[in-house]
């Protein structure tokens, strides 16, 4: 039979509310009080009705986090930071995977009807212009923070809506000048994926910063996938080339192991050979074939929660955030 609190409090030989306040940690509640209240809450097996609680607070003391792949390093670090956030303020994720706009919609609907205060959402990489999604937190009143990326309809009015993104001017701005400094002028460019807004951003910058240092970028701007025999493929074709590159810039550090491959394939040694830069600094970054240089930024999980968070607890609006990186420089460069 569950313990309630009304039993804990006649065993104690004191009040419900004496009993609710020494657990909750209340100033006016003496220490040896609540020392006695917790030892025989723990002795009797008593835990809190966190329902009974919402209905007071009107909180419920969860959110939601939707993202297409739990599996990818990039799904990885954002959930583990979000969930490190919220545990550390006492809040619960329930969690929803998603690989379309109509998944993910039906993903808000679930977790509002489930009474989630905020939903945040990792989008998948599409080329859709607006976001079912966001249309059904609108209709609710429910917060939603897009994580890394975010349709091309949201913005500033569009609801109760924020996002948290990377500086990709920034970090195309960080490579260039460290390649520039090391003696590289002629550079290839490998990206991502198109319709990913922070990849185009990316590679837009380093169209401009590679005109602006007066180096030049052989092969053009390429955006070539996601994976890394995507990179591999399109740099077999520029090895060829006569005058090619003494730098690789990748829009990501997946993209960039595909450029060892191919480097090693074609017996070009890194960085004596060819200086290879990424975006992301996961644990490839740090332990694969080669150490690789490049930006790494702060956990959008945890910078998002914080966000959120502030406006729960009435400290600041639900504003928009763009998160500096860092330049991480290891052993895939040296000078040309």
């Amino acid at each position: 039979m569950k313990v309630r609190l009304r039993d804990l409090a006649e065993r104690l030989g004191l009040s419900v509310m004496a009993v609710s306040k020494a657990l909750r940690d209340a100033p006016d509640i003496g220490a040896a009080t609540k020392a006695k209240v917790h030892a025989e809450a723990q002795r009797l097996g008593y835990w809190p009705n966190e329902a009974a609680r919402s209905l007071r607070v009107k909180q419920s003391g969860w959110v939601g986090f939707i993202l297409p792949d739990l599996a990818s390093e990039e799904g990885a670090l954002i959930s583990g930071g979000l969930t490190e956030a919220s545990q550390e303020a006492g809040i619960a994720i329930l969690l929803g995977l998603a690989r379309t706009g109509k998944e993910e919609a039906e993903q808000v609907r679930a977790m509002i009807g489930r009474g989630a205060e905020a939903i945040f959402l990792l989008p998948r990489i599409s080329t859709e212009h607006r976001s079912a999604a966001l249309e059904v937190a609108n209709r609710s009143n429910c917060p939603m923070i897009f994580l890394k990326r975010y349709p091309a309809d949201v913005g500033l009015g569009s609801g109760k809506v924020s996002w948290v993104v990377r500086d990709m001017k920034g970090a195309a701005d960080m490579v260039l000048d460290h390649l520039h400094d090391l003696g590289h002028r002629r550079v290839a460019y490998l990206g991502g994926h198109s319709a990913a807004r922070s990849h185009a951003l990316h590679m837009q910058s380093v169209l401009e910063g590679v005109e602006k240092r007066g180096m030049a970028l052989v092969g053009g701007a390429q955006m070539v996938g996601l994976e890394p025999e995507d990179a591999e493929r399109e740099l077999k074709k520029i090895l060829g080339k006569k005058d090619g590159p003494t730098a690789v810039i990748c829009g990501t550090d997946t993209l960039a192991q595909g450029v060892f491959r191919a480097c090693f394939r074609a017996g070009v040694e890194i960085p004596k050979g060819m200086s290879v830069t990424g975006v992301g600094d996961g644990e490839l970054s740090r332990h694969g074939m080669v150490p690789l240089t490049t930006v790494r930024f702060p956990g959008l999980g945890k910078v998002g929660f914080a966000l959120w968070k502030k406006m729960r607890d009435g400290v600041g609006g639900i504003q928009p955030e763009v998160v500096q990186g860092e330049l991480v420089v290891r052993e895939s460069t040296g000078k040309a």
